[in-house]
């Protein structure tokens, strides 16, 4: 995500109101590269044999590797993000009465942010790694379209962990409907705080069925390692937590006086998320965690990370909402030139990483699960963000220009932010209405 310019501005449906241009979030870009790294990290303490595994008979590193197996909590990061980013002008439109956005240009921007792109890495590895093991079309549309999670033993080589994509492909099909139906049962609701409380009621309801899912996948009845895990079912809970940000995030731009209260507290202490973030992390390093290693875990092991990774991803992400600002250190770690570079060449970096591994240890003989970690981390990072710069500015970038084909909107993507206290401008009330209490005032229109 790299927008700094958005859109002119317009006229707002429910105001007349001139709306303001889309904002860039930096923050929400600078976690994305944060997520990234540890994506990447997390797969090459694996192939060296730093974290545990069976699969190649590696003992691990009794300190490097519980840290480095955890740092797999970015993939729940990731889904967090999409769904705060994704949901949130659907939640500002079922607060303030306003027509959500038109479904065209919604599908037409999605796959042009993740399709091409994952179509010429697809494409390569199928090439380049995959040449004996495809003997039909079908070996080669099921990755193009994103199905090979849904078939035994059909992920190709240097693929492995797109199977995230396609949870992320399954959200983006299946937001717009979820969106309507939290819109019908929300807008029974008079104002935008009780709209916000009935909107949250499903979305909790939906990271419990994720947890319940995830209980199913790790059954003793369903072996190691199922085909089911790798379903979107397990991962509905983390979108389903963005979603819950983005109307806490909504809310409190457009109704700050009926904002929750676990909100308020985090606009008034934001730097507690964090703190909480890392000692969650802290107890998923510990055997608190389970064994730390890269093995198919058990029941009981698998919901414990499961809730831990549900509070680090939320709490890790949560300040980022805040429509008041965040506090000058986080916008110092996370809007850094350097993150701010790696967020946007990121996808590029989840594509790639796992494909440079497979060429490296091809190309050296070295048996997987051994190796030196710095000097595969050096080989594969340098070559995977050179990769993903190429992809932005090639592949990504061009992509992106598109955009505007069907529907408003900026050449580059980006996310929508709230207005910081000082942005606020006084606005017309939304169509959303009621009695204001003493001392109340009306809501401020939020930008679109």
């Amino acid at each position: 995500m790299t927008a700094v310019r958005g859109d002119a501005p317009r006229a707002t449906p429910a105001t007349g109101e001139r709306a303001r241009p889309r904002i860039f979030f930096p923050e929400l870009e600078g976690m994305r590269g944060v997520a990234a790294v540890m994506v990447m990290l997390t797969h090459i303490a694996l192939s060296t044999g730093v974290i545990a595994s069976e699969m190649y008979g590696a003992a691990g590193n009794p300190v490097a590797g519980p840290i480095l197996n955890t740092m797999d909590v970015s993939l729940p990061i990731f889904f967090v993000l999409s769904g705060l980013v994704l949901y949130r002008p659907f939640a500002l439109a079922t607060l303030t009465d306003r027509p959500s956005m038109a479904l065209k240009p919604y599908f037409w921007r999605r796959a042009l942010r993740i399709l091409p792109a994952y179509w010429v890495l697809a494409g390569t590895a199928l090439l380049v790694l995959n040449a004996d093991a495809v003997t039909g079309l079908w070996h080669v549309l099921r990755p193009l379209l994103v199905l090979h999670v849904y078939q035994p033993n059909a992920m190709p080589t240097g693929m492995e962990q797109t199977w995230s994509l396609a949870t992320e492909v399954a959200f983006y099909l299946t937001l717009p409907l979820l969106a309507w139906a939290l819109r019908r049962w929300a807008v029974r609701a008079a104002d935008p705080g009780a709209r916000a409380r009935r909107m949250l009621l499903p979305l909790g309801a939906i990271v419990l069925t994720g947890a319940g899912f995830a209980a199913y996948h790790h059954l003793p009845s369903m072996g190691a390692f199922p085909m089911q895990h790798l379903w979107p079912t397990e991962y509905m809970g983390y979108l389903a937590l963005g979603m819950t940000l983005a109307t806490l995030s909504a809310v409190a731009e457009v109704a700050p006086e009926r904002t929750p209260a676990a909100y308020r507290f985090l606009i008034r202490h934001p730097g507690a998320a964090w703190i909480g973030a890392v000692l969650a992390y802290a107890a998923a390093c510990s055997p608190l965690g389970g064994p730390n290693e890269m093995n198919y875990p058990p029941l009981g092991p698998a919901m414990v990370d499961h809730a831990l990774y549900l509070t680090i991803s939320l709490l890790l992400v949560a300040p980022l909402t805040l429509p008041a600002g965040r506090p000058g250190y986080m916008r110092a770690a996370l809007s850094n030139p350097v993150l701010r570079f790696l967020g946007r060449v990121s996808y590029g970096v989840f594509l790639w990483h796992v494909f440079y591994l497979w060429v490296y240890y091809d190309l050296t003989g070295t048996p997987l699960g051994t190796g030196n970690f710095w000097l595969v981390t050096a080989a594969v990072a340098g070559a995977s963000v050179v990769t993903a710069t190429l992809s932005f500015y090639l592949v990504e970038r061009p992509a992106m220009r598109l955009r505007p084909w069907l529907g408003r909107a900026p050449v580059d993507p980006g996310a929508q932010a709230p207005r910081t206290v000082r942005e606020q401008r006084p606005a017309a009330r939304p169509a959303v209405q009621w009695e204001p209490k003493a001392g109340e005032t009306a809501p401020a229109v939020p930008a679109e």
